[in-house]
């Protein structure tokens, strides 16, 4: 199904339309097309860019890279320092994550890139906990099904009215994917403000995983979800994380 991008919907918006879960499986083979995948390694569309922690110099871990909705194909490329779960990886401009858009890019400031095209990449468990084991899955747009879009939105909906001071029925619970592209976000900690501003428009909700007991990935987000966010000209990319 296509999607169509709403430039300047902010952070509270639906930047992208329909919203669309993200349903994994694992690829036989490399990845090596322009489509949504977790894991492997970036097929860049530009120059490779991977990006430096600020805070060790070592390059980034790379989680995956999503197609970007629009004339053209476009991918948004995210890295995450490998610090397991660290909080000061979870900030939007703190040098500790970045999220690349190519091609016709820019590079989000404060981020140092290499021109190196490989390098350390999402995993799951081995055979113990303390196992790593590189992983690829590749990453495949699923409608929702109406009632998953009503319970999303139902939550969506009460996060909105505590926002705003205003007694709401609490919603009963309805189950849906918590990993998609489009839509509104379901920030998990209503109470506090978002760490960037209106000028960055949502666009994926990813959720983490402990790479165990048939989780796809190990992805330390504390129990929570990663968010990813585009600038209004979808040249520039944004990323945070928070724990539920």
């Amino acid at each position: 199904m296509l999607q169509t991008r709403n430039n300047g919907a902010g952070p509270y918006g639906a930047g992208v339309t329909p919203r669309l879960a993200i349903a994994t499986k694992p690829s036989p083979a490399p990845i090596t097309t322009p489509d949504t995948k977790l894991g492997g390694q970036p097929v860049w569309l530009a120059a490779p860019a991977w990006p430096l922690d600020r805070v060790s110099g070592e390059p980034m871990r790379f989680i995956g890279q999503f197609r970007v909705p629009g004339a053209g194909v476009r991918l948004a490329y995210l890295f995450i320092t490998d610090e397991d779960g660290d909080a000061t990886t979870a900030e939007p401009f703190g040098g500790r994550n970045a999220l690349i858009v190519q091609p016709d890019g820019r590079v989000p400031a404060g981020i140092e890139v290499t021109a190196t095209a490989t390098g350390p990449t999402l995993c799951t468990r081995g055979r113990s906990w303390n196992e790593y084991v590189p992983v690829e899955l590749l990453g495949e747009h699923v409608e929702l099904a109406p009632a998953q879009e009503a319970a999303l939105d139902a939550d969506i909906a009460y996060d909105d009215a505590f926002r705003r001071g205003e007694p709401s029925q609490l919603p009963d619970g309805g189950e849906y994917p918590c990993s998609y592209v489009g839509g509104r976000a379901r920030y998990p900690q209503a109470h506090l403000p978002l760490p960037l501003d209106e000028s960055w428009d949502f666009f994926l909700q990813l959720e983490d995983g402990e790479g165990w007991d048939g989780e796809p990935y190990a992805l330390n987000f504390g129990g929570g979800y990663g968010f990813l966010f585009l600038s209004a000209d979808d040249r520039e990319g944004a990323f945070f994380w928070d724990c539920s």
